[in-house]
C-alpha cells in the first residue's frame, strides 16, 4: 500500500509542473490597454435616452470648472458618447501613471447642465463609462 501511495506522490509532482503552464488568457494582460473616458450624456436615469450633440467640458480641478479653464471638451455622438482617449489626456507625455485621479466635468445641452466628478484611470483596465443625467 505505502508503495502505492509513494507512485502518486511521484505522479502528482511530476504533472504539477504542466499545470503551471501561464499561457492563454496571461497573454490577453500584456496587451496595450486603451485607456479612455467615455462619457454618456442621457435624458432619464435609466440611460434609455441618450442626448446627440451634448457638449462635454472636462477640467483638471474644481477650481477651473468655475473659472471656465477647460481641459478637454467634445460633442456628443448619436448615441450621447464622448470619447476621450489617453492621448487627449496626456498631452504632455507624462504616461497613464501620472494622469490617474478625479477630474470634474460640465455637461451642457441647451438650458441644460450638469455637473459631477469622476476618476480617470482609477476604476478598471480599459474604458471608464460615465453617465451624465441632464433633467
Amino acid at each position: 500500500m505505502k508503495t502505492y501511495i509513494y507512485k502518486l506522490l511521484v505522479l502528482f509532482f511530476a504533472l504539477l509542473p504542466v499545470s503551471c503552464d501561464r499561457s492563454g488568457i496571461w497573454e490577453e494582460f500584456q496587451q496595450e490597454i486603451d485607456w479612455n473616458l467615455c462619457v454618456v450624456a442621457v435624458a432619464d436615469e435609466n440611460h434609455t435616452e441618450p442626448i446627440s450633440g451634448a457638449t462635454v467640458e472636462i477640467y483638471k480641478s474644481e477650481a477651473d470648472r468655475n473659472n471656465g479653464v477647460v481641459f478637454l471638451s467634445k460633442s456628443t455622438d448619436s448615441k450621447g458618447e464622448a470619447l476621450f482617449t489617453l492621448a487627449e489626456f496626456d498631452k504632455d507625455n507624462k504616461g497613464a501613471e501620472a494622469l490617474k485621479g478625479n477630474y470634474y466635468l460640465k455637461v451642457t445641452s441647451g438650458s441644460k447642465v450638469a455637473e459631477e466628478t469622476t476618476r480617470y484611470l482609477l476604476m478598471n483596465s480599459g474604458t471608464t463609462y460615465h453617465w451624465v443625467v441632464l433633467e
